[in-house]
């Protein structure tokens, strides 16, 4: 599914387990964002927008929707920073999914196990720790980010960088996790 950037309403269908005319429902009511091409009148799905629309729904993202594991959950504070390192990873191949607060950091984490984490304090990054210890990806790279943060990488395992003057550097240890190498300090 790499490069794919839209689906048909039948491969909607078939991985909603439902007949393709539903889609078209979903469609018409406005909870499945969609365009139609020109000349036939085709719908089209976006893909960011198919995944948002399983996951509000609680249902199930196949792995091959996933961007071959790709996923960054991000909670970060003040908003505008958070944002920000997304808008940085999605343009580095991420597919980014931004917490609001804590409870909704976890609940996603658990549910979506991504391949990397940022966060932008102790507190988060302990917190985050205690999540790690029942989370099935154990290959899972975390990310400290901040204006008061020094860098390199601590003894638990979380690179610590500084947001925003090392923003290379933050899509550099993506690359670096998708990889599977070791880790710069």
């Amino acid at each position: 599914m790499r490069g794919k950037q839209a689906l048909t309403t039948g491969e909607v269908a078939k991985y909603c387990g439902v007949n393709f005319r539903t889609v078209i429902r979903w469609i018409e009511r406005g909870h499945l964002e969609a365009y139609k091409l020109p000349g036939r009148g085709d719908n089209r799905i976006p893909l960011p927008g198919f995944i948002s629309f399983l996951q509000s729904n609680h249902m199930p993202v196949p792995d091959e929707l996933r961007q071959h594991g790709r996923t960054l959950l991000i909670l970060a504070e003040p908003e505008d920073v958070a944002a920000d390192m997304a808008s940085t990873a999605r343009r580095a191949g991420w597919e980014p999914m931004v917490a609001s607060d804590a409870m909704q950091f976890g609940y996603v984490f658990a549910d979506l196990q991504p391949t990397a984490v940022v966060v932008s304090s102790e507190d988060m990054a302990a917190a985050v720790n205690r999540l790690r210890r029942d989370a099935e990806n154990q290959e899972l790279l975390c990310v400290l980010a901040g204006m008061d943060i020094p860098t390199g990488v601590s003894t638990d395992g979380w690179c610590r960088i500084q947001w925003p003057t090392e923003q290379k550097r933050f899509v550099g240890l993506l690359d670096l996790s998708e990889s599977h190498t070791q880790r710069p300090v």
